[in-house]
């Protein structure tokens, strides 16, 4: 792909030029009779620019179809996870189709941090042009962006599909387990490549500060994946049922209609962004200047990713969990913890958009006024619906899992996945707010160091200090403990950079 030339397209076509877009630009007077209409941001509209002052009112509006998003995001994930666990066939079926798609993902996860660069220097960039009513450059960083990592995804499928048996077994997955994985992974390749594109694109939609469409795009893939998947996995409604190859059909099918509609929605004119087909022509120095700003999150993407990898294989394996209590109470403890933290990644969305946008407007005071707002909610938010994991821990845990050891195994981890949520929160949040101002190597290096240093340190002590002391059985609540004090590292790291205010001069 070639670089276009037409101004009316990217009129910044040197660098030095295109530094105009940390500054707002004059716009000439609306014609007598002809005022501009201001919406708040999110509201479906023709004007997605902030307008007055910060409020709660408005972290709310743009974050609870962000938070829906989240939430309906996981179900997609669960849907499989619950039809592969309801296969026909004896425990042995049941239980290599439910590890193959619990493979799965870690392998989407990792296929998704491939373009992850891309939604992160896309969504600070495009906020910034929204905010200083430059529409064009938001449509050509928009494209170029959505076309690079369509480029990137389908090199990523294409290793998978080709690798996919000898990928399994280097996972540790043997026998049927692996034969399943193989064959669900090469049909979900196809999806990687559309669900990848897709949120590139719902990324930029998210930085013109439209919370709502993302959402719907949501709602539509986990409602198909749900029919689909059930109908080629059991054979109903008088499709042939494919087993584990038809749960992984109906999510392709899901995506694909997911893909759809996100073009429909690029394409058309129900957002601030206009993108046309010429604006998909990868400019070179648009996609270096996203590169530049999305680097550190791929960076802190692959080195989080790893490092969870690491704690599942190296704690929690056959030698020191030979029934798979420990990994089951884990499995279960992150499902109960996610009701929490989702709706603290929804105020993290509205905190980039936020600050991106009132930056871009020339408004420094109400972007950190933005960004403290979203805090707070998130915050509040997530003490709230931790209270339960923190008093009723036994109750939470049966409630998922019918299994008295795996029960006594969750206690005192399920515990510290509540005390640990404010913390989460102001991690979560102020990271967000950060990378929505274009700063993304703070909170790379919170994330890098909190995993590295503080998670896998604090919790070497804790096996040596088991080990010296004769302490079976306690494994999960040591990683806990680690996962505790490297949340709450992080929150006091954000927040001090945030506090710093030195993001506010960040140019992108």
């Amino acid at each position: 792909m070639t670089a276009s030339t037409d101004p009316s397209d990217y009129p910044e076509l040197r660098e030095a030029d295109a530094a105009g877009l940390v500054a707002p630009q004059p716009t000439a007077p609306s014609p007598k009779g002809a005022a501009v209409r201001s919406r708040p941001v999110g509201m479906p509209g023709k004007n997605y620019l902030v307008a007055g002052p910060a409020t709660y009112g408005l972290i709310m509006y743009v974050a609870a179809p962000a938070i829906a998003e989240q939430v309906l995001g996981a179900l997609i994930g669960l849907t499989d996870v619950v039809i592969a666990g309801h296969l026909p066939g004896n425990a042995d079926v049941v239980g290599a189709a439910s590890a193959a798609v619990g493979l799965m993902t870690y392998l989407q996860w990792f296929a998704g941090l491939m373009t992850a660069a891309m939604a992160t220097g896309a969504t600070a960039i495009v906020s910034r042009a929204i905010g200083s009513h430059r529409i064009r450059v938001a449509n050509r960083v928009a494209g170029t962006a959505i076309s690079a990592a369509f480029a990137v995804s389908i090199a990523t499928s294409a290793v998978m599909f080709l690798f996919a048996r000898k990928i399994a077994f280097a996972c540790g997955l043997q026998g049927l387990a692996a034969e399943f994985a193989a064959q669900y992974l090469q049909i979900m390749v196809v999806t990687i490549s559309l669900q990848t594109s897709g949120q590139i694109g719902m990324a930029a939609v998210r930085g013109s500060g439209d919370t709502v469409r993302p959402m719907r795009v949501t709602l539509m893939v986990m409602l198909v994946n749900f029919i689909t998947s059930s109908m080629f996995t059991f054979g109903w409604l008088g499709a042939p049922a494919w087993g584990i190859r038809g749960d992984a059909f109906g999510t392709m099918l899901a995506y694909l209609a997911g893909g759809i509609y996100t073009a429909f929605v690029l394409l058309g004119n129900s957002t601030p962004l206009r993108i046309r087909l010429r604006h998909l022509k990868i400019v070179p120095h648009v996609l270096m200047r996203i590169l530049r700003i999305g680097m550190p999150s791929w960076l802190e993407g692959i080195l989080l990713w790893a490092g969870q990898f690491v704690i599942v294989i190296f704690v929690m394996n056959v030698r020191t969990d030979p029934n798979g209590f420990t990994l089951a109470a884990h499995s279960v403890v992150l499902r109960i913890e996610s009701l929490s933290f989702l709706p603290g990644f929804g105020f993290q969305i509205a905190a980039s958009a936020l600050v991106g946008q009132y930056l871009g407007a020339g408004k420094p005071n109400e972007a950190k006024r933005a960004a403290m707002l979203a805090n707070t909610l998130g915050c509040v938010t997530m003490t709230l619906l931790a209270i339960p994991m923190v008093l009723a821990p036994h109750f939470m845990l049966s409630l998922l899992v019918n299994s008295a050891p795996v029960v006594a195994v969750g206690i005192w981890p399920m515990i510290l996945a509540g005390l640990a949520q404010p913390g989460f929160a102001i991690a979560i949040v102020l990271s967000g707010a950060l990378r929505g101002a274009g700063e993304t190597i703070p909170p790379m290096i919170s994330t890098v160091s909190g995993i590295f240093i503080i998670r896998l340190g604090v919790l070497g002590i804790c096996l040596w200090y088991m080990a010296a002391h004769g302490i079976t059985g306690a494994n999960l609540t040591a990683v806990w403990i680690a996962i505790f004090i490297d949340l709450n590292y992080r929150a006091v790291f954000n927040y001090i950079v945030f506090h710093r205010d030195k993001w506010l001069l960040r140019k992108v």
